[in-house]
């Protein structure tokens, strides 16, 4: 029997950010629909946008230009990557 928990975890740790680097805006890309909890750190480690998303685009125009880690969280399965802010 195959454990479905595994994928579930590999599907959320292929999410992608686009476009990287970017600058306004950027779209979160899952492969499981619905409902994202983001929460973006500084490179300092503070946290500077915690945010629930319910489509694929997070807006960042409040950020400075520069590196930020972007946690997301999907059905109790947490990714992050880095995104560069133009």
């Amino acid at each position: 029997m195959a454990d479905l928990a595994g994928v579930n975890d590999n599907a959320l740790a292929n999410f992608s950010l686009s476009p990287n680097p970017a600058s306004g805006r950027v779209n979160i890309n899952t492969t499981v629909a619905g409902e994202k909890h983001v929460v973006v750190y500084d490179v300092l480690g503070k946290q500077v946008i915690n945010t629930t998303v319910a489509g694929n685009e997070l807006n960042i125009s409040s950020l400075k230009a520069g590196v930020y880690m972007v946690s997301v969280t999907q059905n109790k399965v947490s990714a992050t990557k880095k995104l560069i802010v133009q």
